[in-house]
């Protein structure tokens, strides 16, 4: 049952009709006129109660039961609107327990997407402070293999100098011979010390750069799902808004 106006103002209309009954000017056929035409006010197209007063016999031909049968079409007439009237409290008032289940369903869903929004929030900033973090000691390494690069060169340098000094007195043949191996063996261990930095520091910028694409990657996903359920989160909220609404929709006038 659905009707076309507000469940209080469809009441009274009916309780208005069904005090005329017992008036001292009732005249049936004005009153059934009026009735059928509230309720097809009151109640959608496929309602068909204005058929059931349209039936309602208030007259006869025969005047010695004139009394008895309008009496008896009062009654109906009667008995008939007092069932509208608690139909249309009964369905008003199933109306609104479903109404009110329907706010707390959506009330409920609202709160855990509300939940899930604000824990891939926090996530999402634990990542991008793991995601600096790790950028962070990339940066720290570069500048680490650079000094370590600069500060190999100026020990070389230094050790040739103190070599030059101690050995400044030996004859040119041994001092050339001896330059020659020292050279030779400090080239060396630069040259294979040089390779294994270069080797360890590649590997460990290497699993560094994966750990912040990792970490990009999932960013990416979280941002993602925080844009899903920021739009379900309005989904359910227009919903809430559609079920605050609902009964008037239902039973507004054309």
């Amino acid at each position: 049952m659905q009707l076309k106006i507000p469940t209080d103002k469809a009441i009274e209309i009916l309780k208005k009709r069904k005090s005329e009954i017992g008036a001292f000017d009732f005249e049936p056929k004005v009153w059934k006129g009026k009735t059928e035409n509230d309720l097809r006010e009151i109640f959608d197209g496929f309602d068909t109660k204005w058929l059931q007063i349209s039936q309602i016999n208030f007259d006869t031909p025969f005047s010695d039961m004139k009394y008895e049968v309008r009496e008896k079409g009062k009654k109906q007439a009667n008995q008939y609107l007092e069932s509208y009237i608690e139909q249309i409290k009964e369905y008003s008032e199933i109306q609104n327990i479903q109404h009110e289940e329907n706010e707390k369903y959506f009330e409920n869903q609202n709160r855990g997407l509300k939940n899930q929004l604000s824990e891939a929030i926090s996530s999402a900033n634990v990542i991008l402070e793991d995601r600096n973090q790790i950028l962070s000691e990339l940066n720290d390494k570069n500048k680490e293999v650079i000094n370590l690069k600069e500060n190999t060169v100026q020990l070389s340098e230094i050790t040739i100098n103190k070599l030059f000094g101690l050995l400044k007195n030996l004859p040119i043949g041994q001092v050339v011979a001896l330059f020659g191996s020292i050279f030779a063996i400090i080239g060396f261990a630069f040259y294979f010390g040089t390779l294994i930095q270069e080797k360890s520091n590649m590997d460990n910028e290497f699993e560094l750069r994966e750990k912040l694409n990792n970490i990009e990657n999932l960013n990416q996903n979280l941002e993602d799902k925080i844009i899903i359920l920021g739009k379900e989160n309005s989904e359910l909220k227009n919903n809430l808004k559609k079920q605050s609404t609902k009964k008037t929709d239902t039973i507004k006038t054309k």
